[in-house]
Order: structure tokens, then sequence, then C-alpha cells
């Protein structure tokens, strides 16, 4: 068994926010285009858990 997940990503090239954000990602990620998308993941998961612990210390000082 394999240590790898692979999670393919479509792109409609004819939507233009798709073709966009694709034509964007492959610039930003050119020499390591995984790599590039799992920062950008690891960055949303990090401000959602963020935003969580904010909510629940603010709710905590009621």
């Amino acid at each position: 068994m394999s240590k790898y997940v692979r999670k393919g990503v479509n792109f409609n090239v004819d939507n233009e926010h798709q073709r966009k954000v694709l034509e964007w990602a492959a610039r930003k990620g050119r020499d390591n285009f995984s790599g590039f998308v799992k920062a950008i993941l690891y960055a949303a998961m990090s401000a959602e858990l963020k935003q969580k612990r904010d909510c629940s210390d603010s709710s905590a000082d009621d």
C-alpha cells in the first residue's frame, strides 16, 4: 500500500473563473504544483481553525 493519496482537481477551461484560477495556480506552482496547492490548503485549514478558536474564546468571555 502506498503512503501517498492522489486527489485530482478538474478545471473547466471554458469557464472564465476556473481558467483564471488554473492559470494563476500554474504560474505560482510552476516548479511544484502539488506543494503549492497543499500550502494553500494548509493555510485555509489554519485560518479556519484559528477562527473557530477565536469564536470559542470570545464566547467564553461572555
